[in-house]
């Protein structure tokens, strides 16, 4: 791969080459090589080239007749439109006007003797295949906005029964929980016990650490739900309107905030709003509660909110989350729960009235799209400049889920989501050292998503749900057995190996669009397969300080370059051969940052500059690049 071959090339074959907004006129086009037919359309243009058919006299680019370009709207009407020819080159060009939604294209050649060529993403057949991977154009609200404050800020994900105990506050530990004696013992793993264990972990105790997040230059805090449930992951809400006695109560809630507020820092909290527990004062499946829940009886004023299918006879056959009769879903785009949430003196506004500054949507591809816009209008009504971040696995911009193309960043949803398809990417680049599908995943996001949406995403190297970073990358292999994960712990050759790679992680983590989210404890050095593994206590007298030093130094280097991290460019400098660098440039500063997996040294260019042109922000050096098995980040040094 060259330098800058997607930057540079992206816009020629589409003008603008990302995401636009509606009422915009897009440039579409294809060009073609007199010796050989090859062909070259925005994006992946490399990838196209080396994927030629050898012409014969009757499919040269000087035998075509017409090339078409085709483009389905939504799913639905498709737009079959004959493209242009530049003059006696073998350039066509079509500009045409698009609308809010999402527009998949290819292209098709007819040469003069009938047959044709197809061209898709990655790929040219010789017959038409409408399952092969099209280019995507997002088209977004003209009016579509992404708060600000946010941007450029670093996010510190707490799951809060884990991170910080307060000997200020008792936990209410209610019937069926288990209080672990130590902080150091494994958490249950064991089907049937698992969710039921506690550490002690609370509100109060967060406030009591906010001064460690704020030495690492948090500015966002996402806590995994703290309304009442009757688990220790809280998932399973009980109530949505009261604080989970193990944490806190509204008072201490306040206190959080308002202390909070006085270091900058804002929560966000997470919003579950597909299912509730069966034990809450909704559904009252163990009579817990004074109310009368949709389990007790069809006159609750719950009932209409889940689905039984034989209520009178086997009242225990519900829907369910996945299966989880713990947790009850709520019927897609039931209207008096919709009303709960996000209507006037809803649940939405209760909470950013007392202070949150936004919510990460749990599931969210199980919510209706009324329900999204719903909680969309609730939370820009009553705070304009709060967030909205859901939880998609793949790309937000085009998911399908359960049927039904969804539509999150266009303007009247999502503000922006998890990124777990840049954890994939990185976590694949930093294991094997192909740099391939970490360039096709920027691509990918840089191209598909909405500028207001890429400088927001959440982007994550672990979560509550996923192995712990540093055993992700530091493992030289993992097993299935649980026994075998609650003993496990990497080797010291494999925790340096790790350790090496999460630093690399973390450096592009920093530095790649969108707003960084470390996991609690990843900074800390915390290792562990996935849940409940990735969920042990925050090791606070066991701290790896040489980790720890490093994460306070990237996020210094971040925070001192808000500017252009906030929502500087991104542009790919140079990938391939274990080498991955690109830089984010703003107002004319740059900086550059260099993953080098190879076993040779790699060196940058700068407009021919000599020794001297770059200055590395982790240690103040002059360099000209970066040494084998290494990474750096590079300020270019001004006249």
């Amino acid at each position: 791969m060259g330098d800058n071959n997607y930057s540079e090339n992206c816009k020629i074959y589409r003008n603008p080459a990302g995401a636009v907004p509606a009422g915009s006129y897009v440039d579409i086009n294809i060009s073609f090589n007199s010796d050989g037919g090859h062909a070259a359309a925005m994006n992946d243009i490399e990838d196209i080239f080396d994927i030629v058919r050898i012409a014969d006299d009757e499919h040269c680019p000087e035998n075509i007749k017409n090339v078409y370009f085709i483009a389905v709207y939504n799913d639905s009407s498709t737009e079959f439109c004959t493209m242009g020819k530049k003059g006696e080159s073998f350039d066509f060009a079509y500009d045409f006007k698009v609308s809010k939604g999402l527009y998949f294209y290819h292209f098709e050649v007819e040469y003069q003797n009938g047959e044709r060529d197809y061209y898709y993403k990655n790929i040219k057949l010789l017959n038409f295949d409408d399952s092969m991977q099209k280019w995507q154009i997002t088209v977004y609200d003209r009016d579509f906005e992404t708060p600000d404050r946010f941007k450029g800020g670093i996010m510190y994900h707490i799951f809060v029964d884990r991170f910080a105990k307060s000997s200020s506050w008792k936990p209410e530990i209610r019937d069926g929980f288990y209080m672990h004696e130590s902080v150091s013992e494994t958490p249950f793993y064991n089907q049937g016990q698992q969710g039921t264990d506690v550490y002690g972990g609370s509100l109060t105790g967060i406030i009591e650490k906010l001064d460690y997040l704020k030495e690492l230059n948090v500015d966002i805090i996402y806590l995994n739900p703290i309304f009442e449930g009757n688990s220790n992951h809280k998932y399973d809400t009980a109530n949505y309107e009261k604080i989970d006695g193990m944490f806190g109560d509204d008072e201490i809630f306040d206190e959080l905030i308002k202390e909070a507020g006085k270091r900058d820092i804002k929560i966000i909290l997470d919003g579950v709003f597909n299912h509730t527990g069966d034990d809450s004062v909704y559904f009252n499946r163990h009579g817990r509660y004074d109310s009368l829940g949709a389990y007790q009886s069809r006159e609750s004023k719950y009932y209409g909110w889940y689905t039984f299918k034989d209520w009178e006879n086997n009242r225990d056959d519900y829907e369910c989350w996945w299966g989880n009769k713990n947790e009850p879903c709520i019927k897609k785009d039931e209207p008096v729960f919709r009303a709960y949430i996000c209507g006037i003196n809803g649940i939405i506004e209760k909470w950013l009235k007392r202070g949150a500054a936004g919510y990460r949507l749990d599931v969210v591809d199980e919510l209706s799209e009324r329900m999204v816009k719903g909680i969309r209008k609730a939370v820009k009504e009553t705070s304009p400049d709060s967030i909205i971040l859901g939880e998609v696995w793949e790309d937000a911009s085009n998911k399908i889920a359960y049927g039904q193309r969804r539509h999150y960043l266009e303007g009247s949803q999502l503000d922006s989501a998890m990124n777990y398809p840049l954890k994939d990417a990185v976590i694949n680049y930093l294991r094997t050292g192909n740099s391939h599908v970490m360039q096709e995943v920027m691509d990918m996001l840089v191209t598909n998503y909405p500028k207001q949406s890429l400088d927001c995403l959440m982007n994550i190297l672990g979560t509550h749900d996923t192995m712990r970073i540093l055993t992700a990358l530091g493992a030289d292999g993992f097993t299935e057995d649980k026994e075998a994960m609650s003993r496990s712990a990497l080797s010291p050759e494999e925790r340096a190996n790790g350790i090496f790679k999460l630093k690399a992680a973390a450096l592009m983590q920093m530095t790649l669009p969108g707003i960084p989210s470390i996991y609690y404890g990843d900074e800390a050095g915390m290792e562990g397969y996935s849940d409940p593994f990735n969920r042990r206590f925050f090791p606070w007298d066991n701290i790896d300080t040489d980790l720890h030093d490093f994460y306070r130094k990237i996020c210094a280097i971040r925070k001192d370059n808000r500017n252009i991290f906030a929502d500087g460019e991104y542009k790919l400098v140079r990938e391939g051969d274990g080498v991955f660098c690109y830089k984010r440039e703003k107002d004319g500063d740059e900086i550059y940052v260099c993953v080098n997996l190879s076993e040779s040294g790699y060196n940058l260019s700068y407009n021919d500059m000599q020794k001297g042109a770059f200055s590395s922000l982790l240690n103040g050096e002059s360099v000209t690049g970066v040494n084998a098995k290494s990474f750096d980040i590079f300020k270019v040094k001004k006249e």
